[in-house]
């Protein structure tokens, strides 16, 4: 492959390793919002199934922001090892500067990233989904016994 080539290839996989992780996000963004507002009002079955629902999306959309990011990785690492063996025209390439030799990590650095951010949504839905179930269980008293702490009363006879 010409220079040209490897740097035209190496900005179209870095656009799709982009655009399949905007995708994750998305759904990332989504499970938050549904978490916020929804995880409180589900049932046990219900909750079970959004969940699973979406490990099965995280898991689709994870796996293909790692493979698109360890295709962009090892393809940076490519053109690193092709610009010190012959330099040419890559030079103004990012892989192919000093940056370009640690190309090969950012598999390992997107996986806990991915990672990451599952356990993170999973997290803030039972997180809110707790909260939310306390604070309204507070607010669902008798009015009249509202109305009694309002007063300061005890519900001792005086």
């Amino acid at each position: 492959m010409s220079d040209f080539e490897l740097a035209l290839l190496f900005s179209e996989f870095l656009n799709t390793a982009n655009f399949v992780f905007s995708n994750f996000m998305t759904m990332v963004f989504a499970m938050l919002t549904a978490s916020y507002f929804l995880a409180h009002r589900m049932g046990r079955w219900v909750a079970a199934l959004f969940l699973g629902l979406f490990s099965i999306g995280a898991l689709m959309a994870g796996s293909g922001v790692l493979f698109a990011f360890t295709d962009f990785a090892n393809l940076g690492a490519h053109i690193h090892a092709q610009a010190a063996a012959t330099p040419g025209d890559l030079a103004w390439l990012g892989p192919a500067g000093p940056g370009g030799e640690n190309m090969d990590r950012m598999s390992t650095f997107v996986a806990v990233m991915i990672a990451t951010t599952y356990v993170g949504a999973i997290g803030f839905f039972f997180v809110v989904r707790h909260n939310r179930i306390h604070a309204k269980s507070e607010t669902d008293k008798n009015p009249a016994d509202v109305a009694d702490d309002a007063d300061g009363a005890d519900g001792a006879d005086e």
